[in-house]
């Protein structure tokens, strides 16, 4: 989309028409807008339409009724009716039709008033009324200028009413040559005029609306970015596991939500028995491969959407459950620590196995007004050096009291 907005940007679109579907939402996105304006343009027109009545009484008295009948009587009731239509609940009835609905509209508005014109330079017997003919310079501005009508549809409304205007000629009969030329000349000037400035500013609209869109693709592209970013900046490189600080972040949200709901909540801290002699034996890229895994195991074992395990430190993870009583995370501890030891990674270098092992530390308590996060965080730290100090490759639990 980008591409083609830029192409059509650098390329121009002189045909007043954009490729494909970015047509059909241009007109879409600015029916609403073009709606008001309908509205509120048709209204002045409206009541300029029928001060008009004044000159129809100067120039063409004796149909002077016949005008009021057609602008007073037919015209205005039907404009009405129409106006009504699109002003109603917001303009329900015009968005329920074609894009195209309200051109159609507006240029059969115009070429109604412009026959309504030629109808009564037809009846009237008035020597004024060959100088009346400029009347249609108004009618033209009215659509092309006031109603903002698309170009095209500019072009067929101009060549209708420039139709009408010289029907309206040959019927008068008796149209003084003198005048033919000037008269002419006004009205096709106003159309040219017209529909020079009607096409001008619908370029420019349409230009605005590509660099609109422009625009908001590229805020699109930077809040996409910025968001990755954020995500990168929560997640350890290494193991895909979210990080410190957004574990942190997150435990304080589920700590304060569950004092509201007085639930349990958990947490397990886990770490690789004896790591730093394994590095020494095998390698920082062996090292590395090994917390991988025990990061894979903690994603399969702990697979609750609300759980979030984190890499903590070096060697350290770290878990939080909500809504988990103690009995439930140790079974969970435990299950962790099976799985580790069931990868079955050699580490000839470790005092309390031969193969990698984790131990694990949990505390539970339910969320109290009086604890903080922190504290129950400090549980599971002492429940983990406790595993440590009982020979590690075990799981250790603490439970939490106010005075602590």
């Amino acid at each position: 989309m980008m591409v083609r907005i830029n192409r059509l940007l650098d390329k121009g679109f002189p045909w007043m028409k954009f490729p494909g579907a970015l047509e059909q939402q241009f007109l879409l996105d600015l029916a609403e807008p073009r709606r008001r304006h309908f509205l509120i343009s048709s209204l002045i027109s409206l009541m300029i339409y029928n001060g008009f009545l004044v000159v129809d009484y100067l120039m063409t008295r004796d149909v002077f009724w016949l005008a009021v009948q057609l602008r007073i009587l037919f015209f205005t009731p039907l404009s009405i009716a129409f106006i009504y239509l699109i002003w109603r609940k917001k303009g329900v009835f015009i968005h329920s039709m074609p894009p195209a609905s309200l051109e159609v509209i507006v240029v059969s508005s115009g070429l109604i008033a412009a026959a309504s014109l030629a109808f009564i330079l037809s009846e009237t017997k008035s020597p004024f009324a060959p100088y009346y003919h400029v009347g249609f310079t108004i009618i033209v501005l009215y659509g092309n200028i006031v109603q903002r009508l698309r170009f095209w549809y500019a072009v067929v409304f101009s060549t209708a009413l420039l139709g009408i205007h010289l029907s309206g000629i040959l019927l008068l009969g008796s149209f003084p040559h003198r005048l033919l030329w000037p008269i002419l000349s006004l009205v096709l000037s106003a159309v040219a005029f017209s529909l020079t400035a009607n096409y001008v500013m619908e370029r420019d609209e349409r230009k605005r609306y590509l660099l609109t869109m422009r625009e908001r693709g590229v805020v699109r592209e930077l809040t996409r970015a910025h968001e990755r970013l954020q995500e990168l900046s929560r997640v350890d490189g290494l193991t895909g596991l979210y990080n410190r600080r957004h574990f942190q972040e997150y435990v304080e949200r589920v700590w304060e939500r569950s004092q509201f709901d007085g639930d349990d909540v958990s947490i397990m801290m886990v770490d690789v028995d004896h790591f730093k002699k394994y590095n020494d034996r095998y390698g920082h890229p062996a090292g590395d491969e090994c917390l991988s895994q025990i990061a894979r195991v903690l994603q399969h074992t702990l697979r609750r959407p609300e759980d979030l395990i984190a890499r903590y430190g070096g060697e350290e993870f770290i878990a939080v459950l909500p809504q988990t009583a103690s009995a439930y995370a140790v079974a969970v501890a435990e299950r962790v620590r099976e799985a580790v030891e069931a990868l079955q990674m050699r580490h000839e270098s470790s005092t309390s196995s031969h193969f990698v092992t984790v131990s694990i530390g949990v505390a539970s308590c339910k969320a109290d007004f009086l604890l903080k996060a922190s504290q129950l965080i400090s549980a599971a730290d002492l429940a983990l050096y406790q595993a440590k100090h009982e020979g590690r490759n075990r799981v250790c639990v603490q439970g939490v009291t106010k005075a602590l």
